[in-house]
Order: C-alpha cells, then structure tokens, then sequence
C-alpha cells in the first residue's frame, strides 16, 4: 500500500480529551502523532468525516505542561480506536505540537 503522509507520526502517548457529534470522552491516549494528525485509541467510534474538537495534554504526573487544541476529522476507524487529520490548529498550538513531535523523532525517522 502506498504511504499518502507528507508528514511523519512518532509513536507517542498523550492524553488526549475528546468531543464530537454529542459524542465525549475526556481520558483517551494517542498511539501516534504528527503536526497533521494523531491516532487516539478510543472504544467511541465517531462518523467518518465528523468534525471534533481535540485536547492533546502533555503531562507530567498530574500537572499539564503543555496543551493543544485542535479541531480535526475522522479520517479512519480501526478496531482499537480512530485517526483525526488536524483542520484547524491556533499558531501558539501548532508551535507547541511541532515541537512535541520534533523532540520524539527518532533518527529512523528523520528524512533528509
């Protein structure tokens, strides 16, 4: 299968609060993230091309030291959660979630 993204995803948890089509779940996790999207493991199963709004919480213990929000779409359902490609992030956010990503990078995935 061909790879459709532009932009790398590292494998990295964070918690995450989600809303969408009266739909709400406020301790999920991200299997994955990229400065376009995340994966986020969830037994909710919200609509294709549903637009929801997403909390990314990078934690330490019980205090929040850095937080995103975004609103995204349902792109993908898998049996262990559903995938969000970012719609609209602020500018603060998107430097916040850039380097989030950046700094969890591995050589392996760092293209030249």
């Amino acid at each position: 299968m061909q790879e459709k993204r532009r932009f790398k995803r590292v494998p990295l948890q964070v918690k995450a609060h989600f809303r969408c089509k009266g739909m709400s779940e406020s301790n999920l996790i991200t299997r994955d993230l990229s400065v376009k999207g995340a994966f986020l493991k969830s037994k909710l199963r919200p609509p294709l091309g549903a637009t929801c709004e997403i909390k990314l919480m990078l934690t330490e213990g019980d205090k929040v030291l850095e937080q995103v929000s975004v609103k995204a779409e349902v792109v993908r359902k898998e049996e262990d959660g559903f995938a969000v490609e970012f719609k609209e992030i602020p500018l603060a956010d998107f430097i916040i979630l850039k380097r989030i990503v950046s700094l969890n990078l591995s050589d392996d995935n760092i293209t030249t």
